[in-house]
């Protein structure tokens, strides 16, 4: 099937997290299929217009060819708009029924695209079909995930091709953003995270040979700094502190195009939520992931099921080896935790920095796997086309 018209829906409830998904997927959808319509329907709009600073808090608008419209207004005027031929429910957002009866006469292909997830059951549940009361309508779940028999990580082309590891790539894209600040001869990071305590890593930073710089991204990460900043003393300049061999820089709030830069020129990430952990991981550079908090901590089986993934997906060597293991060590006790709260963790970083260039190929060999067999737009096109 070649689609003449797609229709998105999304619930926007985790902050950036859903809108942010849904805003690249829409754009590598409109790539993938240059002549259909394709509509984003979002409940809510200021999420939208800061991720994209061209977007604007009106009941429509055309962003990248995709057009945008607001749910309310899109439900005030259905008989107008109508369906598509394939419907795409991110994250079970519950269409509207309205539009689900005209969808049941005159739509092809309704997908419910779930949450990233490195479980195993995904392979299995991956394109099951829902029952639904249509003859002509098929409903079907896809389930991203990071291994060739799930839905694969979503991955856009212009991201992948902005892809440069060199020092001149760097120096240009940090002195873009931040004109006027010296990274020269420092080792420099992004730091996006939920509320945490990082006692343990500007310890162990400020017993490095090097100097390090890190950009710290987000209300929750600033606050979780200003928590050390509190307790020791610091050289203060207008948003930024130096601490030992420690600058630490409070960056203003980027849209998703100027984040992709960043985190694609730094020499290494921390990161939160499922856009960003899979653009730091694409980028093939060192990462942390501070994975969203579950009751009875769910999400550290969700986590152990991504490392799972990951050390099934790379052949390394015995060297390689070892330190995968303190890697992934490191990664548990980074996510070891009840609540959101600025206790302090049993996270040791000395591995990730000790052992830096040694993780690098290690992540730049899981970056090469999942770009070449993990890729969910062109999974996805391919299942449409043999419809």
């Amino acid at each position: 099937m070649i689609p003449n018209s797609i229709d998105i829906f999304c619930d926007v409830i985790d902050n950036y997290g859903d809108i942010g998904v849904v805003y690249r997927f829409s754009k590598e959808i409109k790539n993938l299929y240059p002549k259909a319509r394709v509509r984003v329907i979002l409940n809510k709009l200021d999420e939208l217009t800061r991720i994209n600073p061209f977007a604007q808090k009106i009941n429509h608008q055309n962003i990248n060819g995709v057009l945008y419209i607001y749910e309310e207004f899109f439900k005030k005027n259905f008989s107008q708009y109508g369906v598509s031929d394939i419907i795409i429910e991110a994250f079970g957002c519950n269409i509207f029924d309205e539009y689900i009866e005209i969808a049941k006469k005159q739509s092809k292909l309704w997908i419910n695209l779930e949450y990233l997830s490195g479980e195993e059951w995904v392979e299995d549940f991956h394109l099951n079909e829902s029952i639904i009361d249509s003859k002509t309508l098929k409903k079907i779940f896809y389930m991203p995930g990071f291994s060739e028999k799930s839905g694969g990580i979503l991955m856009d082309t212009e991201f992948l091709e902005n892809k440069d590891y060199s020092k001149s790539h760097k120096e240009e894209v940090l002195r873009q953003y931040f004109p006027y600040l010296d990274f020269t001869n420092k080792r420099v990071g992004t730091v996006f995270s939920y509320e945490k305590n990082f006692d343990n890593l500007l310890e162990t930073l400020n017993n490095q040979e090097e100097e390090t710089f890190l950009i710290l991204m987000g209300e929750k990460t600033q606050k979780s700094f200003e928590k050390f900043f509190e307790k020791n003393s610091t050289e203060d300049y207008i948003n930024l502190k130096k601490y030992g061999k420690i600058y630490l820089y409070n960056a203003k709030f980027f849209s998703q195009e100027e984040y992709d830069s960043i985190i694609s020129a730094v020499d290494f990430n921390f990161t939160r939520g499922e856009d960003s952990i899979v653009r730091a991981i694409l980028v093939g550079k060192p990462f942390l992931w501070h994975i969203y908090l579950q009751d009875e901590k769910f999400h550290m089986v969700k986590l152990r099921a991504f490392l799972d993934r990951f050390r099934e997906s790379v052949s390394l060597d015995d060297k390689e080896n070892e330190v995968m293991d303190r890697y992934f060590k490191l990664l548990e006790d980074y996510n070891d935790r009840e609540t959101n709260s600025f206790e302090k963790g049993k996270e040791d970083y000395q591995v990730f920095f000790q052992e830096f260039d040694t993780i690098k190929r290690i992540c730049e060999k899981y970056s090469q796997f999942l770009i070449e067999n993990c890729n969910l737009t062109k999974k996805l096109y391919k299942y449409i086309k043999e419809i």
